[in-house]
Order: structure tokens, then C-alpha cells, then sequence
């Protein structure tokens, strides 16, 4: 099945916007159901070349994806453009009109005749309603082509990808496709490059045949995609658990989770296993290690809360770091970090304590401790862990990184002590 998308709009061709709705639309439907996207065409709001595209995409694809344009202005010209290219006309849908009829009043607006070019379609598509939005999913098949039309904005298209569109689309790939059952895994990985993680499972391309191996980067994680296919549900299952087990031995302790599982929600998962509780001193990063814990609903059953000590004078006071230490040592130090990480929980009562300290730049490095230089610690006052990193990037890019690496340092540490 050839699979493409077409995006609209003259901002993405002038750098003001990214397109980042095509990206979403991707990974779901590999997710889903393990098609690919075979191209993506993005053009700006002129008629001539959104019908150009259009026809061009009829003539070769099975599905088409078409994003934005579909808004009230005159510049949002794609349904104009769909009818122009398959020869037909443009009506209101009339169930469209009453869900804009709804929507306005309860906003307390009248739908005005602008509003209600949001309601057209071409004569002979299907009309989706959009629960999050005014513009509906338009559904137009020419010939063996299916087009779906979508609003650009990305929480109407995340909504009406996710709720119709990825769906639509494995039925006719079922239809087209030979009956085949696809299972899918994402292991997640922290600590090691894209490229290293390709090279420690490449040797495991040709043991497991039925498996795909792919690779994805959100940094500072990098996933591992498996999708093994099968005649039936339980032979996918058998290769993709094969290949999973294989993967593990090779890639060791940089997997923290599998599938939607963050590396937040593994640490969390961990200390309720043992009815234990974390807090963090943090330097650097701000607050970010406290944020990313606090991210999961439901965390303040083993998250205590934490003290962003970023001055001297508060690392001493809060995370109980000794005077001595910072004047023997400086503040970006191993010695500071693990006095940082036993000294909170000190204060907060705390069975783990987290700490971060380190120079995120873009000034204040020197030849000793350069910009970048991070020190994580974790400790429960019999057992703790010190690190130093040195990350590469802005400023944003360092604190990111350093608040992932303090998770993972928890993380193993938990690990080696789960009971």
C-alpha cells in the first residue's frame, strides 16, 4: 500500500512554521499498524500547485493524507482545489452546519457566513465531524486513491488522525494486503547513541527474520522499534518475544522501558514496589528532575517534593552540604553531588534523595570542568551512586540531558536493590 501526505500552506515554506503534524501521523500508523509513509509533499496555498499535487498523489497512491487549508479565510482553498481536481462540485454539509451551529452559540458567537465555508465539501466525500475543532475530516476517494483532508491545526489533527484516520486506513490496507499479523515493541533506551544501538542488534537482523528492526531518536532517549509478522497472532508474538529477549542481552541496562512506558513512570513504578519515596536537590537543571517526576498523575504517593538550590549559601542550608566541601571541591563537583542527594533526604524525610549539580553554559566552564560538565548522585544513606557527564549542546540540550541521566542513575539503582 503506497501511503504519502500533503501538506498546505505558505508558512511552512517560509520557516515560520515546522511541520510537525506529518512527523505525528508517521509514528502512529507505524505504531498502529505498520505501514510507512512513502513520501510527504509539502506546497503553499496556490491553486495551481495544490492541484498538481493532488492529481499527481491520485495517480500513484492508495491513501493520501492532506493537512490544512480547510480553515473559514480565503487563502484556505483545499477543498476548492480537491473538487477542481476530481471534476465535481462543492456543497454545505449540512451536519456539519449544525455542529458549527453548536459550537458557535455555546462560545457565544453567531456563525457567520465565513464560518460556514468550514462546512463544505466536495459532492461526493463523507463529512467527519471534528469534536475538537470547527473544520471536519473530509474522506474523498477518486478511483483507487482515498484522500483524507484534515485542518493543520495540530490538536484537530492529532484528534481526527488518531480517532478515524489511522483506523480507515488499516481497513483498506486489510482489504489490499494478504491476511498477515503484525505485532510491535518499542524498547526504550537512555545512554547510548542512535548509532551504537545500531550496531549492538545489527547482528540479530538475520536470526530473526519475521522481525523488522528500526530505530527512532528522541533525545536524550533513542527507541528500538521491533515488528514481527506472522500467519497468526501467536507466531508474531513467538518472534517478537525471540527477538526482544536477544535484544535485551545485547543492549544490557540501557533499556529502562517498553512501549508508552516513560523512564519517569519506570522510577515511579520502582519505588511503589518498595514503598519507598524520592525528593531531588537540584542546581543546574532547575527543577527539570522534579518536573519529569511529577509529569505521571498520581506521583505524590512516592515523590515528596525537592529544593532547587542553586546558590551556595542553599545547598548548605537545604541539601546540607557541608562548607568545607564547596571551599575544598567547588560546587560542580562529585563530592558536592552525593552531599547534595544524602542531605535532601535529610530535609525532606525522604528514602532516596536525587541531586544534580553542573555547568550548562553558555558561560562559567573552565579547562577543568568545561560547559557541560554535569554531576548526578542518588542516595538512600546505605547505597548511593555519583556521575559525571559531560553533554554536548545549548544550554536547554545540557539541562535536559542531566535531568534524564539523574532518573536513570535512580533507576539502576533501584533496580539493583528491588526486592
Amino acid at each position: 500500500m503506497r501511503i504519502e501526505t500533503i501538506c498546505t500552506g505558505d508558512e511552512l515554506l517560509t520557516g515560520l512554521t515546522a511541520d510537525t503534524n506529518s512527523r505525528y501521523f508517521q509514528e502512529l500508523l507505524l505504531d498502529r499498524t505498520g505501514l510507512q509513509v512513502r513520501r510527504s509533499v509539502v506546497v503553499g496555498d496556490v491553486r495551481e500547485d495544490i492541484i498538481e499535487a493532488l492529481d499527481a498523489a491520485a495517480a500513484r497512491c492508495d491513501v493520501v493524507l492532506v493537512s490544512g487549508g480547510l480553515g473559514p479565510t480565503a487563502d484556505d482553498i483545499t477543498v476548492d482545489c480537491a473538487a477542481e481536481a476530481a471534476g465535481v462540485t462543492v456543497i454545505e454539509d449540512q451536519s456539519v452546519i449544525e455542529h458549527l451551529k453548536e459550537r458557535y452559540v455555546k462560545r457565544g458567537f453567531v456563525l457567520t457566513e465565513l464560518n460556514r465555508r468550514q462546512a463544505r465539501r466536495p459532492v461526493d466525500a463523507e463529512a467527519v465531524i471534528n469534536q475538537e475543532g470547527a473544520a471536519p475530516l473530509i474522506v474523498h476517494h477518486r478511483g483507487a486513491c482515498t484522500f483524507f483532508f484534515v485542518p493543520g491545526v495540530p490538536r484537530e489533527y492529532h484528534h481526527l488522525v488518531e480517532r478515524h484516520v489511522v483506523s480507515r486506513v488499516a481497513a483498506l490496507a486489510a482489504k489490499e494486503l494478504k491476511p498477515e499479523v503484525r505485532e510491535l515493541r518499542l524498547l526504550r533506551t537512555v545512554g547510548i547513541p542512535e548509532s551504537q544501538l545500531d550496531a549492538k542488534v545489527r547482528p540479530l537482523f538475520e536470526k530473526h527474520p519475521q522481525v523488522i528492526f528500526g530505530f527512532r531518536t528522541h533525545p536524550p532517549e533513542n527507541q528500538l522499534k521491533l515488528m514481527a509478522t506472522g500467519a497468526d497472532s501467536a507466531s508474531a508474538r513467538r518472534a517478537l518475544d525471540a527477538a526482544e529477549r536477544d535484544a535485551r542481552t545485547m543492549l544490557g541496562r540501557v533499556v529502562f522501558g517498553v512501549d508508552e512506558h516513560s523512564l519517569p513512570e519506570v522510577v515511579l513504578d520502582l519505588l511503589r514496589a518498595r514503598k519507598e519515596t524520592v525528593s531531588c536537590a537540584e542546581s543546574c537543571t532547575g527543577g527539570l528532575v522534579s518536573a519529569r517526576l511529577t509529569d505521571p498523575a498520581g506521583a505524590s504517593d512516592v515523590m515528596l517534593g525537592g529544593a532547587v538550590t542553586y546558590a551556595t549559601s542553599l545547598k548548605e542550608s537545604l541539601a546540607h552540604v557541608a562548607h568545607e566541601t564547596i571551599a575544598t571541591y567547588t560546587a560542580v563537583s562529585a563530592e558536592v553531588a552525593l552531599e547534595m542527594a544524602r542531605g535532601i533526604r535529610k530535609t525532606t524525610g525522604s528514602t532516596w534523595g536525587v541531586s544534580t549539580t553542573g555547568i550548562a553554559g553558555p558561560t562559567g566552564g573552565t579547562e577543568v570542568t568545561p560547559v557541560g560538565t554535569v554531576f548526578v548522585a542518588a542516595s538512600n544513606g546505605e547505597r548511593d551512586i555519583v556521575e559525571r557527564h559531560l553533554f554536548i549542546g545549548d544550554r536547554e540540550r545540557i539541562r535536559r540531558f542531566a535531568s534524564f541521566a539523574a532518573l536513570d542513575v535512580l533507576r539502576r539503582l533501584l533496580e539493583d536493590v528491588k526486592s
